[in-house]
Formats: structure tokens, C-alpha cells, sequence
């Protein structure tokens, strides 16, 4: 089973992805004779209590991605109303070990929110978690993931 083993610090678990246009997105693109945009990666804050993950939305303005529609979203410290944010189709593979298989998402529907003043592109939100089985170390700073 390929894994993930890192320590972390006073940033949290994070964890290295590519962040691309989904893949029905870019088989839309291919047939119209259009390029694909090339992936980025970015670095995302593993959040057990987020139930969808959340993207810096200027990535993917930067990637050309549409708006696939909107939801409502309430931080539960932080919003004392839901804000409406726009959500976007992407593809995810995270960056493993050299020689290990990738887990690769074709189609993950993300939120967009500005991350402004933070040191990470996102939040890994149980939607994706529920591909993987997550450990933290808490004593020992550690993390894996498996899947």
C-alpha cells in the first residue's frame, strides 16, 4: 500500500499536491483543439474538521477553470453567516515517495476562497480524506497517510 510519512511543524500536517483541470475539463479542452493548462503544485493544510476541501480561488483563475456553481460556507469560529463561495472541478494527485503510485483524483469539486496572509493554498477537507486513512502523531510530530 503506497504512504505518506512526514513530520510537521507549527504549520499542521501538510501535505504536497498537483492541482490541475479536471479530467472530463481536459477532454473537453483536447477535443475543441485547445491546450491544457499545465498543472501547479501546492501545498494544503490536512483539515479533519472541513468537510470539503478549500483551494486559494486565485489558482484557479490562474488555471482557467470555470465556476461550476456556488455554495454556502460557515466557519465554525470564524463567520457568524455562511458566505457564498464559488466551487470549482479539478483533478488532485498527491506527491508521494519516488517509485510509489500517486493517488491520483480525476474530478474533486473544491471550494474557492481567498487564503489571504496564510502560508498554505488550501485545505484538504474530508471529501478527499475519505480516499486514504489519515494517522497523526501528535507526541512525536509525525504523520502517514496510506492508500
Amino acid at each position: 500500500m503506497p504512504s505518506i510519512r512526514r513530520s510537521y511543524g507549527v504549520r499542521g500536517p501538510i501535505i504536497h499536491v498537483w492541482i490541475g483541470v479536471s479530467s472530463p475539463m481536459a477532454g473537453l479542452l483536447r477535443r475543441q483543439g485547445k491546450s491544457i493548462p499545465e498543472r501547479i503544485r501546492l501545498e494544503l493544510l490536512v483539515d479533519t474538521g472541513a468537510d470539503t476541501t478549500t483551494l486559494n480561488e486565485m489558482h484557479m483563475r490562474s488555471l482557467g477553470i470555470p465556476v461550476r456553481g456556488a455554495t454556502k460556507v460557515r466557519g465554525v469560529t470564524t463567520d457568524t453567516y455562511a458566505t457564498e463561495c464559488n466551487t470549482f472541478d479539478v483533478s488532485l494527485e498527491l506527491i508521494n515517495a519516488v517509485g510509489e503510485s500517486p493517488l491520483h483524483l480525476p474530478a474533486v469539486e473544491v471550494i474557492g476562497r481567498p487564503f489571504h496572509n496564510e502560508m498554505i493554498d488550501g485545505l484538504i477537507g474530508r471529501d478527499v480524506l475519505a480516499n486514504m486513512v489519515f494517522m497523526l502523531d501528535g507526541p512525536h510530530r509525525q504523520f502517514v497517510i496510506n492508500y
